[in-house]
């Protein structure tokens, strides 16, 4: 993941990119960083292993209507699955 590729996906709300900045250098460098996070449960998630299995997570990002719900699951890495 990088800052730069999430300030040009976040470009319209300059706001979202700086807050979204600051938290992923804080769980990156602060010295700090187990208080920021609580872990409940721990899970294995199989690696795609060639370009097309990883483009199949997520096939309708391209034709997106809401592009708020594909900056938020980029930004969470969210998928459905993972979520339950």
């Amino acid at each position: 993941l990088s800052v730069a590729l999430s300030g040009t996906v976040l470009s319209r709300c300059p706001a979202c990119a700086r807050n979204f900045a600051n938290i992923y250098c804080q769980n990156i460098c602060s010295p700090d960083q187990s208080l920021f996070t609580n872990v409940t449960r721990v899970a294995t998630l199989p690696q795609p292993t060639s370009q097309p299995s990883a483009t199949a997570g997520h096939p309708s990002s391209p034709a997106v209507a809401a592009p708020r719900q594909a900056v938020l699951e980029y930004q969470c890495f969210y998928r459905r699955a993972f979520a339950d």
